[in-house]
């Protein structure tokens, strides 16, 4: 066994050394150790640790297939984040190797497929980035595969980055398996954030992006726990699927920008419309919304931040101008693209791409707007009055006759 400290000297790389078959190196004093120098003046290794080497950053070289070390310790770097699958991969006599005690965060694939012979590996007490890039890719590993079985402390891992800290690292991946399994075609998803319960059950917040799709429908389904949805730049012309499918009631963020939507009606009574957070429906073909909808479900939302409705080709006529007006001026603290928010273009330049928060109702309600239209309903209800009218008219009449002359009604007097 040889044992160096602060580096190895020259006279042990002088010749080879067939003699050494356990190489310790502590305190390396460089930031780059050369793994391809160390098999060719040990060729007769069969283990090497290398422990608190605070300056070690990153390896050259590699091992090739000659080499004969069975187990390799690297312990206490805290300056080392990644181990690159090259410098094992083509070992065919590794057997164990332990990586505890560092600062590593991204580690590939191919680190712990590609020794034929490795059956033990450590991966524990360091800071894994369990993100893209990190560690995910364990993710979609069979839980009986060859991988998984050569992790022995796989149960112990803890992701560190600030998404996942703290957070058990098998349970992030059970999660991002979940993800990757049932995000919709076409859309891409990802694990936003994580938080956890009382109990200490993991809960993910996952985001769906079906952003310039080129969809006209909306997703069948969704990733359990999705919160984000983005559906910009598609050729959605309803959200009645929205609405109506139960896997979006979970949803707090929606983003429908961009599309042909023409009516959002679906949303008034829906549950929905009372809890959601982020509401935005810019760039659509929106022309007027249900107002007395829109505003009792903001006041009852206890969780709404954000609703954006600029640059929708809004009607500004003297019926809908002033209550959307009203609702503009109310909720200005959650409405948050108000200069955003005019009228459609129009040949009467007071009103056209006016500001709807700032216009002035004199410009919208002029006499000749004021005029309400005759509806079935309203035609019914005016002969109603005029019978009414009659009626009671009749009947004053005739009271006022039988007092005076004494004289029955002609009804009173035909009667038997």
């Amino acid at each position: 066994m040889l044992t160096c400290t602060n580096g190895v000297t020259n006279i042990w790389l002088t010749n080879i050394r067939y003699d050494i078959s356990h190489l310790m190196l502590l305190e390396w004093p460089g930031e780059c150790i050369n793994m391809g120098r160390l098999q060719k003046h040990f060729p007769q290794l069969r283990s090497l640790d290398i422990s608190n080497s605070t300056s070690l950053k990153y390896f050259k070289g590699h091992f090739d297939a000659q080499s004969k070390i069975e187990k390799i310790s690297i312990h206490n770097s805290t300056s080392l984040w990644e181990v690159p699958a090259t410098v094992v991969g083509n070992m065919t006599q590794l057997r164990e190797l332990d990586l505890r005690n560092n600062t590593l965060r991204h580690m590939k694939a191919n680190l712990l497929r590609g020794p034929p012979q490795l059956q033990t590996v450590y991966l524990g007490d360091n800071k894994w980035d369990c993100s893209d890039g990190g560690l995910d890719w364990l993710a979609m590993e069979d839980k009986n595969g060859t991988v998984r079985r050569r992790l022995l402390d796989y149960y112990e891992l803890v992701c560190h980055q600030q998404l996942y800290r703290g957070k058990p690292l098998h349970k992030v991946m059970d999660i991002i398996r979940m993800v990757r399994e049932t995000c919709p075609e076409p859309c891409a998803c990802a694990m936003t954030h994580v938080v956890s319960d009382r109990k200490g059950t993991v809960i993910p917040l996952i985001t769906v992006d079906c952003s310039k799709r080129n969809l006209e429908s909306p997703p069948a389904s969704l990733p359990p726990s999705t919160t984000t949805l983005r559906l910009e730049g598609n050729k959605l012309s309803s959200i009645r699927q929205l609405v109506q499918n139960p896997q979006y009631q979970k949803l707090v963020d929606l983003y429908l920008d961009n599309n042909s939507i023409q009516t959002v009606k679906e949303l008034e009574g829906s549950e929905w419309f009372t809890t959601f957070r982020v509401l935005s429906l810019r760039g659509n073909m929106l022309k007027q919304i249900p107002v007395y909808a829109f505003d009792k479900a903001f006041q009852g939302n206890n969780n709404i931040m954000h609703v954006f409705l600029g640059q929708n080709p809004w009607r500004c006529d003297c019926h809908f101008i002033p209550r959307f007006q009203g609702l503009l001026l109310k909720y200005k603290r959650v409405i948050r693209d108000l200069t955003d928010i005019r009228c459609a273009k129009s040949d009467d330049k007071s009103i056209s791409f006016v500001q709807i928060s700032t216009i002035s109702l004199g410009n919208v309600c002029r006499n000749n707007d004021m005029k309400m239209p005759i509806s079935t309903i309203n035609i019914v209800n005016l002969i109603l009055l005029a019978l009414i009218t009659s009626v009671i008219g009749k009947f004053l009449y005739d009271w006022h006759r039988f007092r005076t002359t004494g004289e029955l009604p002609w009804i009173s007097a035909v009667m038997p």
